[in-house]
């Protein structure tokens, strides 16, 4: 329900109070109008009613924990769900939503480790009859994703579905973290899945439109990714793709604005900065881009690629040594380092201009998965060739 659908229903909601005010399940239904609708102070009015009231104490202190999740009031929300957790009696349900919520809070904070430590003996067993709820499963995938635990978070969600199938929105993060271990089957068969829910989560959008580029269908990639920024602005994964979209389409500005605003949204993720640097090479920005390749190393020493798209941008920069160095550690690490075959190709003067350099992705890169797992990176580099056939050739530069 959208912002002045959820407003309406609060309206009409406030309309029947007026009429019934102490009526316990329609004071709760406007209440969560009121948190669908973001109006905050509504919310509390009623809220506050509620607790006057003197109505179940338990649920109304839940529902005032949402209230200050809802506004990002972290500590206060954290405070009032242990408040919660340490009662005794606390029904099974409410119990795991309090779990859920305390985990939501680790997450949102980056504090990773002491999410998964929560819900760590919670799910252990996913096999078990008594799986996890569904509030709580797809907040440890977040968690396990953030963290760059892919192997384990595989590993748990095969024991899973051994119980039962995943529910949608667990489904959706799960073809996430399958599209980013490199299991593309196992990806489309989740996003699949959560994709027929009536609101599907914002992961299975972002990983079905990831494979979409790599059918090379930009409309699909398109239509779903515009859905998912529908749904959360904020999402760098989105921002991220909507970035290899435009840079398949060969529009360069955007695709670059996009992977700007990915980074500064999920700053860890390798795969966006190669989009970013690839993005700036296109463009004939060579700092741009070596400040992209850099921030990838930054994140991740062992990928070869981070290592041979720097040597691309050394040689680019007539820095021999410098990109022959790099050239040896991309190959040390991966023999067949497409990167660096790219910058020993500079090096040997079979490209002697980033134009020439595009040119070499028929025989290179075809075939061959990019760095986010999106498309085949030869057709991406024969694409943005064309938008440079008319400007003079890169030459060395120093920053």
């Amino acid at each position: 329900m959208d912002g002045p659908e959820a407003m309406k229903r609060l309206e009409r909601l406030e309309g029947y109070l007026l009429q019934d005010p102490a009526n316990p399940r329609l004071l709760a239904d406007t209440f969560d109008a009121a948190l669908q609708a973001a109006a905050w102070p509504r919310a509390e009015f009623h809220l506050r009613h509620a607790q006057a009231l003197g109505l179940d104490r338990t649920a109304w202190s839940l529902r005032e924990a949402h209230w200050l999740l809802g506004q990002h009031r972290w500590d206060e929300a954290r405070a009032a769900l242990e408040a919660l957790q340490a009662q005794a009696q606390l029904e099974p349900e409410r119990a795991a939503t309090v779990l859920a919520d305390l985990a939501y809070i680790d997450l949102r904070l980056g504090e990773l480790a002491a999410g998964i430590a929560r819900l760590e003996a919670h799910v252990d067993d996913a096999s078990t009859a008594t799986v996890p709820e569904a509030r709580v499963e797809p907040i440890w995938l977040r968690l396990l994703h953030r963290d760059g635990q892919l192997e384990r978070a595989m590993a748990w969600l095969k024991r899973r579905e051994t119980g039962g199938p995943l529910d949608p929105t667990a489904a959706g993060v799960a073809s996430l973290i399958a599209l980013d271990h490199g299991d593309y089957a196992a990806s489309l068969r989740w996003a699949s899945a959560a994709l027929q829910d009536a609101d599907p989560p914002v992961e299975a959008m972002v990983a079905r439109a990831s494979l979409a580029l790599s059918e090379q269908d930009a409309g699909l990639a398109r239509g779903l990714l515009q859905s998912a920024l529908n749904r959360n602005a904020e999402d760098g994964r989105t921002w991220s793709g909507i970035g290899f979209t435009e840079l398949l389409a060969q529009n360069l500005p955007t695709a670059r604005s996009a992977f700007e605003r990915a980074v500064t949204l999920m700053d860890r993720h390798v795969g966006t900065w190669h989009g970013l640097g690839w993005t700036a090479l296109a463009q004939g920005d060579v700092p741009a881009a070596r400040r992209a390749f850099d921030a990838a190393l930054e994140r991740d020493r062992n990928f070869a690629e981070s290592h041979g798209a720097n040597a691309v941008v050394r040689a680019l920069e007539g820095d021999t040594a410098g990109a022959r160095r790099d050239i040896e550690v991309a190959v040390r690490l991966d023999r067949h380092c497409l990167s660096a075959r790219y910058a020993e190709a500079l090096l040997s003067g079979e490209a002697r201009d980033l134009d020439a350099l595009l040119r070499l992705g028929d025989r290179l890169l075809g075939g061959t998965q990019g760095p986010l797992g999106s498309g085949d990176l030869g057709e991406l580099l024969r694409r943005v060739q064309r938008e440079r056939a008319a400007k003079p050739p890169v030459r060395p530069s120093s920053d």
